[in-house]
């Protein structure tokens, strides 16, 4: 399994998760690699975790770790004139396969932002953003991201979070924006998007991603079965000792025959190889 998203070192106040904690746990779990992103917006976390540590990490485990690059929309002057291109570029030259978690609390088609999606795109580096009530802020319905999506054809986009994993049923409110909403799915802006934008694809990282397949499981499955080449694994590991349902509840509806083989391996890893261009 590739887990697109997981994390290293102190992100809150409880105990930072050392290098050697996260390779114990992918081990436990039959994750053969992790992307490791690093946390450079001040809306999320109580510190800090950079890209140069998160470099460091990548190169004593190249088999184990896949490093990605942040930088916060508002550095530089705050505006458009910041070169993000040049920036985003030394990262990648330096090892970096993507860019996020992107958790900028502005709207998610803030100009400042579109010039990271537009650097992503000519560097072919996907971007993972983490959507809800406070960072990349959007409507119901997802409309302004739908729009990003197709201003920036070439950029790959991948959704997670409290609003992001939503808006698989349409009947949400704005209070969901940044919880986990129950009952049973109705066909919502998720099912659309995925559909007609093939620069979409979705994280089944934390809570949100869980929540999503296991508030109505049998809506679960045929989603997975019905978009498995735009679904990505992830765990969004970030503390010792934290809980990933995800990872047996995608294991038990592989062996129960829910869902078939070939769709469990896609989202499992087969995506994550393609899209992160790793053996």
């Amino acid at each position: 399994m590739i887990d697109v998203h997981a994390h290293i070192g102190k992100i809150g106040l409880g105990r930072p998760l050392k290098v050697y904690q996260l390779l114990k746990f992918m081990d436990r779990n039959g994750i053969e690699k992790a992307v490791v992103l690093p946390i450079e917006n001040p809306e999320e976390t109580y510190y800090y975790v950079t890209t140069d540590e998160v470099l460091k990490a990548g190169k004593r485990h190249p088999e184990r770790l896949i490093p990605f690059c942040n930088i916060d929309p508002r550095r530089g002057a705050s505006d458009t004139s910041t070169d993000f291109y040049k920036i985003i570029k030394e990262y990648k030259e330096r090892g970096c396969k993507g860019f996020g978690e992107e958790l900028s609390g502005l709207w998610v088609d803030d100009l400042r932002l579109q010039k990271i999606y537009e650097a992503c795109g000519r560097l072919k580096m996907p971007i993972l953003m983490h959507l809800d009530g406070l960072r990349n802020k959007d409507d119901i319905g997802l409309l302004r991201l739908e729009k990003m999506l197709k201003k920036f054809p070439k950029t790959i986009f991948i959704g997670h979070g409290p609003h992001f994993w939503a808006e698989i049923s349409s009947d949400l409110k704005k209070k969901d924006f940044s919880g986990y909403p129950k009952g049973e799915i109705k066909k919502g802006a998720l099912d659309k998007l995925f559909s007609k934008c093939p620069n979409l694809y979705g994280d089944l990282s934390a809570g949100s991603g869980y929540n999503a397949l296991a508030r109505d499981p049998d809506y679960g499955y045929k989603f997975l079965e019905e978009f498995q080449g735009k679904l990505l694994f992830g765990t969004d590991y970030l503390s010792p000792g934290q809980k990933c349902p995800q990872i047996k509840f995608l294991k038990e509806a592989k062996e129960k025959g829910l869902i078939k083989k070939k769709t469990f391996e896609k989202i499992a890893f087969k995506n994550a190889k393609k899209l992160l261009r790793v053996k």
